[in-house]
């Protein structure tokens, strides 16, 4: 694992560099290509040939850029969590001056249509995840990020000491009913995913 500089985006670092902006619009599409063919196949359903496919590039590219498909994951989720960090006042802070139940209700909904536009990624993780510790590190560490956000925003409204507690089991909560909900098809958010 090579380690990435301050500039370096978390797909650079599992990926080779790239030298042209061919090549980094080809990485993006392989990105966005393996989360679908995760979503649709599963983590071990998923065949680089299937990624390929769906980028329109030939297997020899996504070897090319990428070692393997579990590099391929760890890239999807580092850069997940690099984009999603780049956009956390989207999550928490944008219902800074809103009462703390619209701080709730818009936290929860954001990370849903995020899970929903991510799916193949927290289907690889929910099938795959606990095989790849990184992973699971990247996951765990943004999580809590998260979580420490969302506190301070609660804390400006009035929260008690102690918070964080509640705070870290309440987003934990969350995000399992949103995972269970956004990987079954029939379960009831999957009726009201335009809500």
């Amino acid at each position: 694992m090579r380690m990435a500089t301050p500039k370096q985006t978390a797909a650079e670092k599992w990926a080779l560099p790239v030298q042209q902006e061919r090549s980094r619009v080809t990485r993006e599409r392989l990105l966005a290509a393996a989360e679908k063919v995760f979503a649709d196949e599963g983590y071990d359903g998923a065949k680089l040939a299937d990624i390929a496919a769906e980028a329109g590039v030939s297997v020899g590219a996504v070897y090319f850029r990428f070692k393997d498909k579990d590099t391929l994951f760890q890239a999807i989720a580092e850069t997940f969590a690099g984009e999603t960090r780049a956009r956390l006042d989207e999550f928490v802070l944008a219902g800074q001056n809103a009462s703390t139940e619209e701080i709730i209700r818009i936290f929860v909904l954001r990370t849903a249509a995020n899970m929903r536009t991510h799916r193949g990624l927290f289907r690889a993780i929910i099938e795959h995840g606990f095989d790849h510790p990184s992973v699971m590190d990247v996951m765990m560490a943004f999580r809590d990020e998260i979580a420490r956000a969302l506190e301070t925003v609660l804390r400006k409204h009035g929260g008690r000491a102690g918070l964080g507690d509640a705070v870290r089991v309440a987003t934990q909560m969350i995000y399992g009913f949103l995972l269970v909900g956004i990987l079954n098809p029939r379960a009831p958010t999957q009726r009201n995913a335009k809500t």
